[in-house]
């Protein structure tokens, strides 16, 4: 074990009470143990049991919410916002203000030994992006300050937060490559009326935004590939109805980074995860019983499923070893985090208590 796994483990306590390792009794027959799994943590965002319950019932009643009316002065504004909340594991944007009365805190799980830890430096609602390729560094997104998303670093053995990105221009997501660069999403505002420009960029020294390398990118998950070369991200294209509000449908895209490259729709789905090698883009894949995990190879081939499926699993994210898949699963009325093996065998429910959304490995 390294002296970093080691230091991780020695960690104290700073959260209790959380229903943790379920074990058989809860999952069936579950063959996979704590000493099966790796001891690196898992940063995701939680909602503890009242504030999950109340998250778990905004959701199930958003089907009778009526669709927003259109906005005749800036349809392409409201559009904008619209797909911005869809990719935001989909809030709905008239339910926003109902969202915001329950806010989720940033935690930590170790998965080998079932300790938890609340970011105490991160604010309210933040997001997990990232970990740096030493996992000393999580990159986060928050909007705390004038309600425009920026980047974060939290230092996991300092256990503070320092700024990657400022103002005036929002940056909502990004990532690392293998050698610890940081690529960012930026969202400028061109005009009083209309669509911003979605542009990314990578983080030069001293926090300055760099050049253009990539445009008409959604706000939502970003991956890079090791090599630094590709993005993979999650596209939104419309699907006007005559009859009713405009549809959303999610595609797992990539493109290369290099300034007029062209994006490459894969296949439909959701929230891309790349395997530590690049080969692989693991996902959320559209079916009949609702969202089941899948993978695909990064030119759109050899479509796999990990894991039998029948319940909605969602926002999945791979093990620095390649061996483990962790992910949000839904099972009466709330979202536990799980892990299962890249192979599909074997789950093991990690945190079952509350609400949990966004895990990144």
């Amino acid at each position: 074990m390294s002296a970093a796994h080691s230091s991780w483990l020695r960690r104290p306590l700073v959260v209790v009470g959380l229903a943790l390792f379920l074990g058989s009794a809860a999952c069936g027959t579950v063959r996979l143990s704590p000493e099966d799994l790796p001891a690196t943590p898992i940063a995701f965002v939680h909602w503890p049991d009242k504030a999950g319950k109340k998250r778990g019932e905004i959701f199930a009643k958003a089907a009778e919410v009526p669709p927003q009316p259109p906005d005749k002065v800036d349809p392409e504004r409201l559009e904008e916002h619209q797909i911005r909340a869809y990719l935001r594991a989909d809030e709905m944007l008239v339910l926003r203000a109902e969202f915001a009365k329950y806010p989720g805190r940033l935690m930590l799980v170790w998965p080998r030994t079932g300790e938890l830890e609340r970011i105490e430096a991160a604010p309210l609602d933040s997001i997990p992006l990232s970990w740096s390729p030493d996992r000393k560094r999580l990159l986060i997104a928050s909007a705390h300050r004038g309600g425009k998303e920026q980047l974060y670093e939290y230092h996991l053995e300092r256990r503070d937060l320092s700024p990657v990105t400022v103002g005036p221009l929002e940056h909502s997501r990004g990532d690392y490559d293998a050698e610890g660069r940081i690529l960012v999403h930026q969202i400028e505002r061109l005009g009083s009326v209309g669509r911003s420009a979605n542009t990314l960029h990578r983080v030069a020294s001293g926090g300055r935004v760099g050049r253009l390398l990539a445009d008409r990118v959604p706000p939502g998950t970003l991956r890079v590939t090791p090599a630094g070369d590709r993005v993979v991200f999650e596209q939104v294209n419309l699907r006007p109805r005559r009859n009713g509000a405009t549809v959303f449908e999610s595609v797992i895209a990539i493109r290369s980074l290099a300034l007029g490259s062209r994006e490459r729709q894969l296949i439909k789905g959701r929230e891309p995860a790349l395997t530590p090698d690049g080969q692989w883009i693991v996902f959320a894949s559209p079916s009949a019983a609702g969202y089941r995990l899948r993978r695909v190879r990064t030119d759109g081939t050899s479509r796999v499923p990990i894991g039998p499926g029948g319940k909605e699993e969602r926002m999945p994210t791979v093990s620095p070893d390649g061996r483990f898949v962790a992910f949000v699963q839904s099972s009466n009325g709330r979202r536990r985090l799980v892990v299962r093996r890249y192979d599909g065998k074997d789950d093991r429910v990690l945190v079952s208590s509350g609400w949990c959304e966004f895990p990144v490995w």
